[in-house]
């Protein structure tokens, strides 16, 4: 650990450097506190290892100054946006309590892995089998009967389900001495939308993984509560709280979208871009818009995928393309004064087919690869092409993709702008406190 925070003070008070910094901490393995949040070395290097990695090394201070911006930006979070906002849940997705928990656990387990391996090897049977008791009376059978679909609109348990639930126990669990039982209930609130919809067709094999997993995560948990200072494990599920709290100031920042979704912060920034701005932006982003206005290209067809691979590679090695089309294609083009000629294929072509869009991904003098044709679209054929020009031009500004792009790149870069804004006054406003002999370098 000592290795770890070798490093100049200063790779850390240059971020912080406008704070309320006070060097005042003399606890040996406190680095830092900022409010209710009270950093070990330990805790740290957990985060630091977590966030770490080889395409984007960080050192640990780097590590320390991402979870105090975190915990600001939560802070102001909680202060700002309304509870119903902050503990919007995903109703598709786990629990946010149970996300929380779960990160959390896999923090201390990857952090204190040969400890738990050892505290494992001295339990009954040296393995997790031996703490627990899956109920046997809980057959399939009766797993189906208590548990599936009521519904076919959604795939949510019903009230007299969800009530039978949390009286049905599936395992009895033995830690310290201490026995607890979890319910069909305990298991089925920490699933996603797929382990629930599993759980509702009756798969015991499902459960009883399940169940195991809730097994080892309340091991580790009852570990990290024997094992480490309440100071650490309190530090580590607040981090965790401050992660997601991070994330949803984000997302009504209009800095985050999910995968599935847009942001309506950021669309309606967007919407708010006036010409003058898309027009300056496309001026110094030209090249972004390009496109191909029109090639000229010939092409070759046949039946099937074996004999377009050696046409292919007979043209590689010296068949000329005239040549190929003429001996091997079944397109009546063939036999056109340009064998296989399919002409200038122009872009604002509205009737233009798949064939268009193919040529247009390559360039001048190059043959294509063999591709097949859609297969809603007559018989399936498989076909080679080869541009003799192509010609590029640029979408006008008027183009509604080039509205589109561009000011969604200029919000975006202006809510960014805010952000680092609101990030560096709270910054400025922290009562940070740090223990200089935590760290060590040059004198």
């Amino acid at each position: 650990m000592k290795r770890l925070f070798s490093v100049c003070l200063f790779i850390l008070t240059a971020t912080i450097s406008h704070a309320q910094v006070s060097y005042d901490i003399n606890e040996p393995n406190v680095v830092a506190k900022m409010g209710d949040l009270t950093l070990s070395k330990d805790v740290v290097e957990i985060f630091w290892q977590s966030y770490n990695h080889p395409s984007r090394p960080i050192s640990p201070p780097q590590a320390m100054q991402r979870i105090l911006d975190e915990a600001l930006l939560a802070e102001h979070a909680r202060k700002t946006l309304p509870k119903d906002i902050l503990n919007l849940e995903n109703k598709v997705g786990f629990l946010l309590s149970v996300q929380h928990e779960d990160r959390s656990i896999a923090l201390i387990r990857k952090a204190n892995e040969e400890s738990l391996k050892k505290a494992i090897q001295k339990m009954p049977n040296k393995s997790l089998d031996g703490i627990y008791q899956f109920n046997k009376n809980l057959s399939a059978d009766e797993y189906k009967k208590l548990f599936s679909l009521k519904s076919k609109v959604n795939i949510e348990a019903t009230p007299e389900q969800l009530e039978i639930a949390k009286k049905t126990p599936v395992a009895t669990l033995t830690l310290d001495g201490k026995e607890t039982t979890l319910s069909l209930w305990d298991i089925y609130r920490r699933q996603n939308v797929q382990g629930r919809l599993s759980m509702h067709n009756g798969n015991l094999d499902h459960l009883k993984s399940e169940t195991r997993q809730r097994v080892g995560s309340l091991f580790v948990l009852n570990w990290a509560k024997e094992n480490l200072p309440e100071q650490d494990l309190k530090a580590i599920q607040q981090i965790v709280l401050n992660e997601q709290h991070k994330k949803t100031l984000l997302q009504n920042m209009g800095l985050y979208a999910d995968v599935h979704d847009d942001n309506p912060v950021l669309r309606e920034k967007a919407q708010s871009i006036s010409e003058e701005e898309v027009l300056e932006f496309y001026n110094e982003h030209k090249d972004e818009f390009e496109v191909v206005e029109k090639v000229k290209a010939r092409h070759i067809r046949v039946k099937s995928q074996d004999l377009a691979d050696r046409i292919h590679h007979e043209i590689k090695d010296g068949l000329s393309f005239e040549k190929a089309v003429k001996k091997y294609s079944i397109a009546e083009d063939k036999n056109n004064p340009i064998p296989g000629d399919l002409g200038w294929l122009v872009r604002k072509d509205k009737k233009r087919s798949w064939l268009h869009s193919v040529a247009f991904t390559h360039r001048a003098g190059q043959v294509s690869v063999p591709f097949r044709s859609p297969q809603n679209q007559g018989d399936i054929v498989y076909e080679i092409i080869f541009v003799d020009e192509r010609v590029d031009g640029y979408l006008p500004v008027t183009d509604p993709t080039v509205r589109y792009e561009a000011s969604r790149d200029i919000a975006l870069k202006k809510l960014k702008e805010e952000f680092y804004s609101l990030q560096k006054r709270l910054r400025n406003e922290a009562d940070i406190h740090l223990n200089k002999k935590a760290f060590s370098g040059p004198k």
